[in-house]
């Protein structure tokens, strides 16, 4: 049953975003080495996001005050990334694209919708698959999930590229429309809680 963390990691990264846009100007200027090293990343910090909330899912649902605060954070920090790349001012190509790689690094580490994409799917997994289960299956769990991270980032860098060649669009455009939907988001969830 533990082989659903490829299918929950794969779904976690399919809608774009930072990391997805980060993932595809890489391979696109062909920094290889930096694009591996971010994959790398990419696994390790979702492995430790997926551990930590599925480790203590109980205790953050049982504390409603903590959960609220998380989410909200969470909100707040979409937020900024979306003014950034929104008000992000026509510079050069390399400041654009070094900004794109920047907040990808950032959503890594600190990944604003990991906690609470985690607890829901914590709370539905549960029904399917006990949490309380041993290390080895949890672990199990971890590393089919880092796997269907890696499989959709692999898809962004194929089909990301085949669509920044076919309709020309340069990572700017990407950023203003991405920015715009990520205020939206933002502002959509902090007034519905």
């Amino acid at each position: 049953m533990s082989i659903i963390g490829i299918i929950i990691g794969f779904y976690g990264y399919l809608f774009p975003g930072n990391i997805n846009l980060m993932v595809v100007e890489l391979y696109h200027t062909k920094k290889y080495r930096l694009l591996l090293f971010m994959l790398s990343l990419i696994a390790i910090f979702e492995s430790i996001y997926c551990w930590l909330s599925l480790s203590f899912l109980n205790t953050i649902k049982n504390n409603s005050q903590l959960y609220q605060t998380i989410e909200f954070s969470s909100f707040v920090l979409i937020l900024l990334m979306g003014l950034w790349m929104l008000l992000e001012k026509k510079q050069q190509n390399k400041t654009v694209h070094q900004n794109t790689i920047t907040r990808g690094v950032i959503n890594i580490i600190i990944h604003p919708q990991q906690i609470p994409f985690w607890m829901g799917a914590g709370v539905i997994l549960n029904r399917f698959l006990p949490l309380y289960m041993n290390t080895g299956t949890i672990t199990l769990f971890i590393v089919y999930n880092a796997i269907g991270c890696l499989m959709v980032m692999f898809t962004y860098m194929f089909f990301g590229n085949k669509v920044l060649n076919y309709f020309k669009l340069n990572i700017s455009q990407i950023n203003k429309v991405m920015g715009s939907l990520y205020i939206l988001l933002a502002i959509s969830q902090m007034f519905n809680n």
